[in-house]
């Protein structure tokens, strides 16, 4: 792999991880716990309360109690409460908002009747003690107060509940069992739930390419917009490659990650080599701008369209497969793998936040490794992502560029 490959490649991994799908958000307050449609895909339609017509569902639209929404067999769409709360609903569900309040008190209550389907709930902390997120089917009550669980509940109500993250409480017919990470219980019309037992995961035998469909048909735009709006975060991107003689290191910075119209990015990037340079990119993704700056020499210029980073885009419609689930340092990770013109990619995702915890590319039968660490949310200073006006502003290009300032091996 050509040594300004693996560079692109890696800076766009992280990018398209980053800029795909803008996630909505819901705002707090009041009497009613606000709920909002976002991600709408396919066939979803929602049928109000009191009324006899169902109409087609649209992101942003709010939902109140009595309100039902269905997905058909093409269909998807996800519900976001203001606490950060998400459910994802899949294709062929039916979903009844049975409550949505808050008590004087500042405690939240919802409350969700998964009649038929399948859904993904990914449940923020909730502070207060007596706050809760139930879901209702016909055989059983799944409730929490932070977790990630898999709900499926089949024609005749039969259901089954899946703790990916810490865990659930499952009640049926008065019985109650505790679902830890990692393990499910199922429970028919009537009848009392069993006894947890650990989640099966299926690999696929086969390695996945760009055309390959995974188990539930989600595109990369899907898997990265079910992220809930998590702010400001920074991290480190360390990367590791046949190529480099040590490590390389990367501080990163995004300012209102996921909303592709106003999200801003810094790229801290070292010198590591002898007489190179360190250099910072800032991108400001509403302005459809970018910069290229030498901290060292004060300089920095505009990069001109075409000239920057790789498109974060361009793989938005691919469909990765699936193959499994792992915990990097405590955080429970999907595990996706594709194909994209003859680079190999594998990812883990972190479930609670869509965010990346470690990446693959291989190409050339070489792999590099990318591992997201020190990851910390937060508020960051506007002033990370803007040039300063001492820095001396020149045209492109604003300084010889070194080959590149990695530690590949000579």
């Amino acid at each position: 792999m050509h040594k300004s490959r693996v560079v692109l490649v890696c800076m766009a991994l992280v990018l398209t991880l980053a800029l795909l799908i803008p996630l909505v958000g819901c705002g707090g307050g009041g009497p009613a716990v606000p709920c909002k449609i976002s991600s709408v895909s396919g066939d979803v339609q929602v049928l109000r309360s009191g009324s006899t017509e169902s109409i087609a569902a649209t992101n942003g639209m709010e939902l109140a109690v009595g309100d039902t929404i269905t997905t058909g067999s093409n269909g998807s769409a996800k519900l976001t409460f203001f606490e950060g709360s998400v459910m994802e609903i899949k294709a062929n569900s039916e979903i009844l908002v049975n409550e949505l309040s808050t008590a004087t008190t500042g405690s939240t209550t919802v409350s969700l009747m998964e009649q038929v389907g399948s859904t993904i709930n990914r449940i923020g902390n909730l502070v207060d003690s007596s706050s809760k997120y139930e879901v209702e089917t016909p055989a059983a009550v799944a409730v929490v107060r932070g977790t990630v669980f898999d709900l499926l509940v089949q024609q005749n109500g039969d259901t089954t509940v899946k703790a990916e993250q810490d865990a659930v409480s499952f009640t049926a017919s008065g019985v109650t069992v505790t679902v830890n990470q990692g393990f499910q219980s199922s429970a028919s019309v009537g009848g009392t739930p069993s006894t947890p037992s650990a989640i099966v995961t299926t690999t696929p035998t086969a390695a996945a390419t760009s055309t390959s469909t995974s188990t539930s048909g989600q595109t990369l735009g899907d898997i990265y917009g079910v992220g809930r709006d998590i702010g400001d975060v920074k991290f480190d991107m360390v990367m590791t490659s046949p190529e480099m003689t040590e490590q390389l290191v990367e501080k990163v910075y995004y300012k209102d990650a996921w909303l592709t119209d106003k999200m801003k990015i810094r790229y801290e990037m070292p010198a590591v080599m002898e007489g190179a340079f360190s250099t910072i990119f800032i991108m400001d993704l509403g302005a459809n701008v970018e910069y290229m700056w030498y901290p060292d020499q004060n300089i920095a210029c505009q990069l001109p369209a075409g000239e920057g980073s790789d498109n974060p885009v361009e793989d938005v419609e691919l469909i990765p497969v699936k193959v499994g689930t792992e915990t990097i340092d405590g955080k429970l990770c999907d595990v996706y793998q594709w194909t994209s013109e003859n680079i190999s990619m594998k990812e883990w995702v972190w479930r609670e936040k869509s965010f990346p915890i470690k990446a693959e590319v291989t190409s050339s039968g070489e792999t590099t490794v990318i591992e997201y660490k020190n990851i910390v949310f937060g508020n960051l200073s506007d002033s990370l992502f803007t040039i300063p006006s001492s820095v001396q502003m020149q045209p492109y290009p604003c300084y010889p560029m070194p080959s590149f300032s990695f530690p590949y091996e000579t």
